[in-house]
């Protein structure tokens, strides 16, 4: 009976020095990137456009390793990239669709092993939809009819805003001169009377202090920005060093609805002309102006 105690004892010490002689546990955990139905994301699948003055909700990742349990690796994800405000808004646009910045997700197994992986962003205007290359045509009363080819792009900072980067295009004691007009998306169905300096008028019209796509991710927020087709120009003015002064406003009807808006192709979402119709005053004389843009 002590012989087979003997035996026994042995075999277990043996079969304790096998295990700690088996292969030591080098790679890291693999780290998948989710998207907010929790499915796997790949490739060019994996870049996240988000939204100026949203919240970033972090859809998650999954992890898994060849020796560590997955509820036993650490995941940690480094935000500092976002660019945020004190209350945690997305407060510029930052990143490109051809240049992306990272959100990086680090993962450490019970050996100690480490791997990363990154979700690629960017941070976007919804305005954006209305950006790009456009052929102008401009008639005024006090300078000469033109054409000339120029863009539109989104603003970085306040959501729904527009920028026509060249504006008002024509000569002025002998040289070239332009402006840069700022124009803020509008619903007369669904704006609020008051401009808000993060939304401008993309705020809901019962519920002044909170934008339309609040909740929503960038492609249902991309859709609902199509409702907001008038340009709201509020009045801008320009100084030049010998103190010349331009002020450039946009005309409105009697219910004070914009005359400058963006037509489409009957109910799709190709845009078929950008008008701006505006008072130009200069050295107190005011010129009637409308610039006609077609996408190029």
């Amino acid at each position: 009976m002590k012989k087979v105690f003997v035996i026994s004892v042995l075999m277990m010490i043996v079969g304790l020095a096998l295990q700690s002689c088996g292969p030591e546990d080098t790679h890291g955990p693999k780290i998948y990137i989710l998207n907010p139905d929790g499915k796997i994301l790949h490739g060019e699948a994996k870049d996240t456009t988000l939204l100026l003055w949203s919240k970033y909700v972090d859809p998650g990742v999954f992890v898994e390793d060849n020796a560590s349990k997955t509820e036993d690796i650490v995941v940690t994800l480094d935000t500092t990239v976002l660019p945020l405000n004190k209350e945690g808004y997305l407060r510029a646009t930052r990143g490109t669709v051809e240049e992306m910045l990272n959100l990086t997700y680090t993962a450490t197994d019970l050996a100690g092993n480490v791997s990363t992986n990154v979700r690629p962003f960017r941070v976007a205007n919804v305005s954006e939809v209305f950006a790009g290359s456009y052929l102008i045509s401009r008639t005024a009363m006090h300078v000469n009819d033109t054409n000339y080819t120029s863009t539109i792009s989104a603003d970085a900072r306040v959501a729904g805003r527009l920028r026509f980067n060249k504006v008002y295009a024509h000569r002025w004691s002998g040289k070239n001169t332009y402006f840069k007009v700022n124009a803020d998306l509008y619903s007369s169905e669904l704006s609020p009377a008051s401009f808000d300096e993060r939304y401008g008028y993309l705020c809901k019209k019962g519920d002044p202090g909170v934008c339309y796509y609040s909740g929503l991710t960038y492609t249902p927020a991309k859709e609902g920005i199509y409702d907001y087709y008038y340009l709201k120009i509020d009045a801008q003015n320009y100084e030049d060093s010998l103190g010349n002064v331009v002020y450039i406003r946009g005309i409105e009807d009697v219910n004070d609805l914009p005359l400058s808006k963006i037509e489409f192709l009957g109910d799709t979402r190709t845009i078929t002309k950008i008008i701006l119709e505006l008072n130009v005053t200069k050295n107190g004389q005011v010129d009637k102006v409308k610039e006609v843009y077609i996408p190029r």
